[in-house]
């Protein structure tokens, strides 16, 4: 069985610390770019689709360029993304951002929410109140460690990086207590399993690795219906 980008069909990847093979050399997707991409080939609906994509990855910058029919792009650091036609500049703890958007089939980010030096629960809450009916909330964010951890205080890049693993991180979620951070918001399985979704062959295909399968990682893509916001 070949192994390729489901993003842009490149079948080589790089190393990133101790994952290996992991990155697409084209496109730079990472496994949990690839799983989004899965779970989004199975919501056939959202051809034609609204969309609001934080952080614009490249690969699914152009996957979901190509499908949909409002495409809303956007991020604090507009520099860092000129490569991406219109791109807005969104500051997710300013709640003026959330009155001037619109409304979305599909919200879209993917380690954002560690960044933001706001209260987390509030710019959650906020993006998902900008769904349509039946839209859904697509996200990824770190969890490892023992405990869920936060600090909104000014301090050096190195602190940063020793606490939250990032010099411009100010939380990291734990799956110790995810279901009382996170799962305070929304209601999240139990269990997480890829499996669940999709076969071995599959997620073998699209280089998912089985450290990425089961169990809440920083590899974990959350998928919330409009539905189910629990506040």
């Amino acid at each position: 069985m070949s192994v390729r980008c489901n993003l842009c069909g490149c079948e080589e990847f790089r190393d990133m610390g101790n994952r290996k093979n992991c990155i697409c050399t084209k496109c730079g997707s990472y496994e949990r770019t690839r799983v989004m991409k899965l779970f989004l080939d199975a919501h056939s609906h959202l051809e034609g689709a609204s969309i609001f994509h934080l952080a614009p990855e490249r690969g699914l910058f152009a996957h979901l360029s190509k499908i949909a029919g409002e495409y809303v792009t956007g991020d604090i650091d507009l520099e860092r993304y000129s490569h991406i036609p219109a791109i807005q500049r969104v500051d997710l703890c300013d709640p003026e951002t959330f009155r001037n958007l619109g409304r979305f089939d599909l919200i879209i980010h993917s380690h954002v929410i560690e960044h933001v030096p706001c209260n987390y629960t509030a710019v959650l809450i906020n993006l998902h109140r900008l769904l349509k009916p039946g839209g859904i909330h697509m996200f990824a964010m770190p969890i490892y460690g023992s405990a869920f951890e936060e600090d909104l205080r000014e301090m050096s890049e190195a602190e940063k990086e020793r606490r939250f693993g990032q010099y411009d991180h100010c939380r990291k979620f734990s799956p110790v207590d995810l279901d009382r951070t996170l799962g305070a918001i929304f209601p999240i399985p139990h269990e997480y399993n890829l499996l669940d979704h999709f076969s071995e062959s599959t997620l073998d295909e699209a280089n998912i690795p089985s450290i990425a399968r089961q169990g809440y990682t920083g590899h974990s893509v959350f998928r919330i219906p409009d539905v189910a916001l629990r506040l």
